[in-house]
């Protein structure tokens, strides 16, 4: 039994010191339960790690378990565990105020400390910690995020409107962030770039409505749905012709996430 501890513990291990890559297609995230082996516990926490822009996961040993508060306690324990790292997100800018479990979903009532300050990344990578940190015990499938500010964000750029499930494409797979292939597509409009696909015809449907050439944009504010194979990115953008005539559009874009990539499948104008 303690070969089987040591070979589990060493299997870690090097899962935490390995770097961040691609593995191609979001698979589902494989739960394991708690456990006990000679009187001891052990929780699976996924750490979101800053300096490889993704979540690595850990087996974590405590005393004993308290199967009514086991998200809260599996939650304090990662709070604990990003403090004991500069590599890590430290969570000690998140205050959890209330948790609770009815049926197959954990909800989570949290506020950040006052002054602080995320990046997208950072963002992503502390909600996916919690996500899939909460939804361990294998009951749960969807957690339930309010930010008590009563924002609809979970920081800023992340919706929580509606329940979450977790997700393994930032398990050891680097952050890419959603909203670079808009900037991408409308870079290359402006530098005159031909349009070739679906997408680019779709979207240039859509600007001709403008009535006048567009020789700038200003992305204004925008917000994701979740991270995963298939995330929706909502942007409110101002366009500009050389005169500064300006038109501002609410347009909705469909990524796909494939290969440590993101790239645009659909495209609509609200």
């Amino acid at each position: 039994m303690q070969r089987k501890i040591i070979i589990l513990i060493c299997i870690m291990s090097l899962m935490v010191t390995t770097s961040c890559y691609s593995r191609g297609k979001e698979e589902n995230i494989v739960k394991i339960s708690p456990f006990r082996i000679e009187q001891s516990a052990f929780l699976q926490l996924y750490i979101p790690n800053i300096s490889q822009s993704c979540l690595i996961t850990e087996m974590i040993g405590v005393s004993e378990i308290d199967e009514s508060r086991e998200v809260a306690e599996s939650l304090n324990l990662l709070v604990k565990r990003t403090r004991e790292s500069l590599n890590f997100v430290n969570m000690d800018i998140i205050v959890f105020l209330n948790i609770s479990v009815v049926s197959d979903t954990a909800f989570i009532e949290y506020e950040f400390q006052e002054n602080t300050e995320l990046s997208e990344m950072e963002e992503a990578l502390l909600l996916y910690a919690i996500i899939n940190t909460a939804s361990v015990p294998q009951e749960i499938e969807f957690v339930k995020l309010t930010n008590n500010s009563g924002s609809k964000y979970f920081y800023e750029h992340y919706n929580i409107e509606l329940p979450l499930a977790p997700s393994n494409a930032l398990l050891y797979k680097d952050y890419v962030s959603p909203i670079l292939p808009v900037k991408g597509l409308f870079d290359s409009m402006i530098a005159g770039r031909p349009l070739t696909t679906l997408e680019d015809i779709e979207i240039n449907n859509i600007i001709q409505n403008l009535a006048f050439e567009i020789k700038r944009y200003n992305i204004l504010n925008y917000e994701y749905n979740k991270y995963g194979d298939f995330t929706t990115v909502k942007a409110k953008i101002v366009f500009m012709d050389e005169i500064y005539n300006t038109k501002t559009l609410d347009l909705s874009f469909l990524l796909e996430l494939a290969s440590g990539r993101f790239t645009i499948k659909e495209i609509v104008e609200h």
